[in-house]
């Protein structure tokens, strides 16, 4: 049920960014590219399978057995794990769903100030952002 509703949400973001997109606006169109930046991000985690019981977090040397469990807390070792509590063992996620994801969120945060800034200039030159007008602007 819970899976049902987040792809909804994701396409119901989706659409709304790409309905954006499509307007003569320039802000509608970076509103609607961050849009579809945050739903492609939100499909990335939901495929990562997150069912808030398993720690995203995986140490070199916890792999004892190779069927997806850890082993925590060995000191004498120098393996700490601040999640799960000491001696217990626990089932992981592939943290690299979440590192890939931050990434893509930092980087569209950029762009989106960078594409921002571009928009403000085109404002303050020709005093408009609507695109058809200033494609006639153009000759």
């Amino acid at each position: 049920m819970n899976n049902t509703i987040l792809s909804i949400t994701i396409a119901l973001i989706f659409g709304i960014g790409t309905f954006l997109i499509l307007r003569r606006d320039i802000i509608k169109v970076i509103i609607g590219l961050s849009l579809i930046s945050h739903a492609v991000n939100m499909l990335i985690v939901s495929t990562g399978l997150f069912d808030g019981e398993k720690a995203p977090i995986i140490t070199n040397g916890h792999h004892d057995s190779g069927s997806g469990i850890i082993f925590t807390d060995k000191l004498p070792d120098g393996m700490l794990a601040p999640i799960v509590p000491s001696g217990m063992e626990t089932q992981f996620v592939d943290p690299l769903v979440q590192a890939l994801v931050l990434t893509a969120i930092v980087i569209s945060l950029a762009i989106t100030a960078f594409i921002l800034i571009l928009a403000y200039r085109i404002h303050e030159e020709y005093g408009t952002t609507d695109i058809r007008e200033l494609r006639r602007l153009r000759g």
